[in-house]
């Protein structure tokens, strides 16, 4: 075998990490020892009418594909775990993403449990309707429903398809004004307002049309 031959051989597959980026290029450069390549792309999952964007990371392991041998025709594959880089779980049962910030988005398709651990904010902007449905919304036995543990604004109208519950001891308020078009009620203590009449007399004065 000619060293050439060897040398083409050698370069089909390697393993290195990646030592730069340019992501406006969408390229990166490899470390393979002592050998660094040329700026090179790296493949993605989707890159058709479908396109993905998440880009390898400086230090991150990779395999290089060179079709023919040649370095400069090769393509990156990400990712190997390494000893520097482990794997986020080893739960044969969860997909996980785990992200720079410390972000974490885990599905346990044992548990078919979705969740989302997120360090800052986080939006949703449909042009359409936005439906969320629980089985506690289907079947009046069922447990569970959704629970909010926020602050809520709603800058729009508001339409209840069912009771609504106070707990004792809580303090509803409402500034502006309210409008009943069934009976109000109280079960506790009396129902008051601060508001003044005009032609109201004083003592045992009988008043007519007070409104």
């Amino acid at each position: 075998m000619s060293a050439e031959l060897a040398r083409l051989l050698e370069n089909l597959i390697r393993i290195g990490t990646v030592a730069q980026i340019d992501h406006a290029a969408v390229r990166v450069r490899v470390q393979c020892g002592e050998l660094l390549t040329d700026w090179l792309p790296w493949l993605t999952a989707r890159a058709g009418q479908t396109r993905t964007w998440n880009p390898p990371t400086l230090g991150e392991q990779v395999l290089l594909l060179a079709p023919g041998g040649e370095l400069r025709g090769a393509v990156v594959l990400s990712a190997i775990n390494s000893d520097t880089v482990p794997a986020p779980s080893h739960a044969p049962n969860i997909t996980m993403v785990e992200l720079p910030d410390g972000a974490v988005l885990s599905y346990d398709h044992a548990a078919s449990h979705l969740s989302a651990t997120l360090p800052g904010s986080a939006s949703l902007d449909a042009q359409g309707a936005v439906s969320v449905t629980t089985a506690a919304a289907l079947t009046a036995t069922a447990a569970g429903g959704a629970t909010l543990n926020a602050n809520t604004v709603i800058n729009g109208n508001l339409t209840l398809n069912g009771n609504f519950t106070q707990p004792s001891g809580q303090t509803a308020t409402m500034a502006g004004d309210t409008h009943f078009t069934g009976a109000v009620t109280s079960n506790g203590r009396d129902i008051s307002a601060s508001h003044t009449h005009g032609g109201v007399q004083r003592g045992g004065d009988k008043t007519d049309g007070v409104s």
